[in-house]
């Protein structure tokens, strides 16, 4: 019988964040898969790192982080090849990801390539612009406010649009496009209602108010949250 892939959401860096469920989840899998830089180093499996049984067997997957998505999707093939052959000998996968699974995570490629063959459970969990209104201590939505979630990598004249309409603004994968939507936040007179956190809910978190801010670059867990009210 054919082992059960879980896609686990870690949340977004505090350990105490995880949800019971992901715990339980953890602590009962045979295999631990997880994606990793090119050093192997894993922020989701350093997030679920106490929890994790010491029978189980790691293995990790490098994507490369580019615009050319070839390689991203040979790296997703061999890893759910990888993933398919544990599920096929009967083991269970928890497949980790950071933040939530489904919200620009990892793990929904590895879904894609396996769920019409194998059984499939998502475990969801703390995206992190919820942990960063909490950081701010600022409401992210209130009454009939909505709210923009929107990558950085979008191109300037979309950006815009979007900022501009939202009443309030998540914006993720700033990293190396900080530079652009700084100039962005400023042409539309935004910045003294922007924050940016840096590593939410993680040890070394970072608050500052975008007007205090240059334009260098920042790390790659960096979001920028608008709030326009």
């Amino acid at each position: 019988m054919a082992g059960i892939l879980y896609g686990i959401g870690v949340g977004p860096g505090d350990p105490e964040l995880m949800t019971i469920k992901a715990v339980k989840l953890i602590k009962q899998a045979d295999i631990i898969a997880y994606p990793c830089n090119k050093d192997g180093i894993s922020i989701a499996l350093q997030i679920a790192q106490d929890y994790l049984p010491k029978t189980a067997k790691t293995f990790g997957f490098y994507v490369p982080m580019n615009v050319d998505r070839q390689a991203a999707n040979q790296a997703y093939d061999a890893a759910a090849e990888t993933i398919a052959e544990h599920l096929d000998a009967g083991r269970n996968v928890a497949c980790l990801c950071e933040g939530d699974a489904f919200f620009y995570g990892s793990f929904a490629y590895i879904f894609e390539r396996l769920d019409d063959e194998y059984s499939t459970k998502i475990i969801p969990s703390m995206p992190a612009f919820v942990a960063a209104s909490a950081a701010l201590k600022i409401p992210m939505l209130i009454q009939n406010e909505d709210l923009q979630i929107i990558p950085a990598t979008l191109d300037e004249a979309i950006l815009i649009d979007k900022i501009r309409t939202g009443s309030n603004v998540a914006i993720y994968k700033v990293g190396r496009h900080f530079s652009k939507i700084r100039k962005i936040i400023d042409h539309l007179n935004l910045l003294p209602k922007a924050n940016l956190v840096e590593y939410v809910s993680q040890s070394q978190q970072k608050v500052t108010c975008m007007v205090n801010t240059n334009e260098e670059t920042r790390p790659y867990f960096s979001m920028i949250i608008i709030n326009k009210r």
